[in-house]
């Protein structure tokens, strides 16, 4: 609510919402106004309340939320559904907490593969998770919102060293290294981390 508040005073300003408001204590189902005091639908009723629009000076980031939702279809189509609808398309940022939970690359996957039924969206009136929809959360949204030309950006990666680094990284597997099957993932404990660098057959030096 407070958010929502100040956005509403602050038409000018940009005003993000971590994780989307999900709390990991509910389960996210379709939106009750009766009901929404917690999680995405504490979000949607706060925006509501202040009249703020589709698209317009509220995004919300999704953290960790997709990680947590993704293992329930249905789950997952009324939370993704709720934002797309609620916030618009162009107002929804990608978020994952890697840095904490280490590798992204499963929570890519499943998001990409993602799509809200037929049926769901004729009951509930969600729209359909589009490969163009997935893009803008995926990044071009983020672009926009930080002013960050994603074309001009795309354009000067040297694509050259890009393909040679994948052949470099790789992955500890039962004691031994294998090429990563993702282009890259991150090293996600300490022992791999060592394991790489000891195939490099450098000295660790502890920082």
């Amino acid at each position: 609510e407070d958010i929502c508040e100040m956005a509403a005073r602050y038409p000018d300003m940009r005003f993000i919402v971590y994780q989307a408001a999900y709390e990991i204590q509910t389960t996210e189902r379709a939106y009750d106004v009766n009901k929404a005091t917690v999680g995405v639908n504490s979000l949607i009723k706060a925006l509501d309340d202040f009249g703020i629009p589709a698209n317009g000076n509220v995004w919300c980031d999704l953290g960790t939320t997709w990680r947590e939702v993704m293992r329930d279809p249905t789950e997952a189509a009324h939370m993704m559904g709720k934002l797309v609808s609620r916030m618009g398309e162009d107002r929804v940022l990608w978020g994952t907490d890697a840095i904490w939970l280490g590798s992204p690359q499963g929570q890519i996957d499943s998001f990409r593969a993602f799509e809200i039924t037929e049926a769901f969206q004729e009951q509930y009136g969600y729209p359909a998770l589009t490969p163009g929809v997935k893009a803008k959360i995926l990044g071009l949204n983020a672009a926009e919102l930080f002013g960050v030309d994603h074309e001009a950006l795309m354009c000067g990666i040297d694509t050259d060293l890009l393909a040679a680094s994948k052949g470099e990284f790789q992955i500890l597997v039962d004691d031994g290294l294998v090429p990563s099957p993702y282009e890259p993932i991150g090293y996600m404990t300490r022992r791999e981390v060592l394991g790489w660098w000891n195939s490099k057959k450098e000295p660790f030096l502890p920082v």
